[in-house]
């Protein structure tokens, strides 16, 4: 039996050729008549299959279709985007992760959700502190600056508003200053909503996303996955597991678990400078001083400078069987509130959630702020904190907030890192191997 292949030369020698032919690379035999023939050449084969499985498949014909310029140069070259792409498990990750995309399409659609596709340009990116955008100028000057989006959440919200009830964004956002193992500054993420639902409904969505694509892609929620051996993990291994449920615990419990500090949510700056003091905690660098040189302290860097170092690294610790298990953590303090409502009965907190598993945030989440006088007043602290930090100062959106004032119904909503997830199931050690290009790529 004959076949046709077409392909690209990754090798040529005296007996064989190996043929990238797009689904695999086949080893062939090659007749001393045929071997005018170089590495790097796209080519036009037909080959006989033997009876006998473990012989090569031998060629009887070759069209030469084009011949690269670069002939003569080692193929593939190691600064060239084939060996980028095909070295280590690059060019599966990528096929794995169009299959990942679909699959979360699937959910979606089989849980009634519309898909959205949101605007990239808008005209503010954001106002929480720890987010900064990309701006972008029309060389026309026929519109104002705009910034790359850093997040659907303004325009799925007045979806919510219209009276849209499920609806997901599956796209790209952009986030300056971030670029490292877990980052780069542009980056795939899924937002989603669910109207007249809590943020339990969409942490609930978080966990039973994750496990399917596992299933989906190991045959089972439970993996495993490589990384450094240590004195955790010295196989050089570790096993994840996200059946369901996934645990919950507030921040207020995980921070006195692990650091011995009560954080309720309610202190001033100096009151929690003080309880880290007296918790044998270095108190940081001072946020900024002030113009009578005064250091100012401020709430989240405090906060982070405990949860970071003692905390989180503790949250992604394996069980006593040796499992890796999802997390969810809520209830965060009040300063971090963002976008997230106030918890009812517990002021100090808000209705925030963040996923982690194995060293990985996964998500952010939140029982959804509908107040637009509250949502004012923490734009405007924001953009003063803004100015008091000397970081960029971006518009606020009115059309949110104007949307907010006609009416948001009650609404979970959630944001989560697709290329996260996609490392954590896919066994990649940085964030450029599940993507085509990272920006170090470019």
């Amino acid at each position: 039996m004959s076949i046709r292949l077409r392909g690209r030369l990754v090798e040529v020698s005296s007996q064989t050729l190996l043929l990238d032919s797009g689904d695999e690379c086949v080893r062939c035999f090659l007749p001393p008549s045929l071997s005018a023939l170089c590495a790097a050449d796209f080519v036009d084969l037909t080959v006989s299959i033997p009876a006998d499985s473990s012989q090569l498949p031998i060629v009887e014909s070759v069209t030469v279709l084009a011949t690269p310029k670069g002939t003569g140069q080692p193929f593939p070259s190691p600064g060239g985007d084939y060996f980028r792409i095909n070295r280590d498990r690059r060019r599966q990750l990528l096929l794995k992760r169009s299959q990942a995309l679909s699959s979360i399409r699937r959910y979606f659609a089989q849980h009634d959700f519309l898909e959205i596709e949101a605007p990239l340009l808008v005209p503010s990116p954001g106002l929480e502190l720890h987010l900064q955008g990309f701006s972008v100028e029309d060389a026309q000057k026929a519109q104002p600056p705009r910034y790359l989006i850093t997040s659907p959440e303004y325009q799925l919200k007045r979806l919510l508003v219209s009276g849209l009830r499920r609806i997901y964004s599956l796209g790209k956002v952009f986030r300056s200053g971030e670029a490292g193992p877990h980052h780069n500054p542009e980056f795939t993420m899924l937002e989603w909503y669910r109207a007249y639902e809590d943020w339990r409904a969409v942490a609930q969505d978080v966990a039973s996303l994750s496990a399917q694509l596992a299933t989906e892609l190991h045959g089972s929620p439970r993996f495993v996955r490589s990384t450094v051996p240590s004195t955790e993990h010295p196989s050089g291994s570790q096993i994840i597991d996200l059946s369901l449920p996934w645990r919950e615990q507030t921040v207020r419990e995980a921070v006195l678990a692990h650091s011995g500090l009560d954080v309720r949510g309610d202190e001033t700056p100096s009151e929690l400078a003080s309880k880290l003091q007296a918790g044998g905690y270095r108190v940081p660098q001072p946020t900024l001083i002030d113009d009578k040189g005064q250091p100012f302290w401020a709430w989240d860097d405090l906060f982070f400078s405990v949860f970071l170092d003692h905390v989180e690294p503790k949250l992604c610790a394996p069980d006593p069987d040796g499992v890796h298990r999802p997390l969810i953590l809520c209830d965060w303090p009040s300063p971090l509130c963002a976008l997230a409502r106030r918890k009812p009965g517990s002021p100090h907190v808000v209705e925030r959630f963040e996923a982690y598993i194995a060293g990985l945030e996964l998500c952010n989440g939140f029982g959804e702020l509908c107040d637009p006088d509250e949502q004012r007043q923490r734009f405007v602290h924001d953009l003063e904190e803004r100015k008091r930090r000397g970081l960029p100062e971006y518009p606020i959106d009115e059309r949110f907030l104007s949307a907010l004032a006609e009416g948001m119904p009650p609404s979970g909503g959630v944001a989560l890192g697709v290329d996260r997830l996609l490392m954590l199931l896919l066994d990649a050690s940085h964030i450029r191997q599940v993507l085509p290009f990272g920006i170090d790529e470019l």
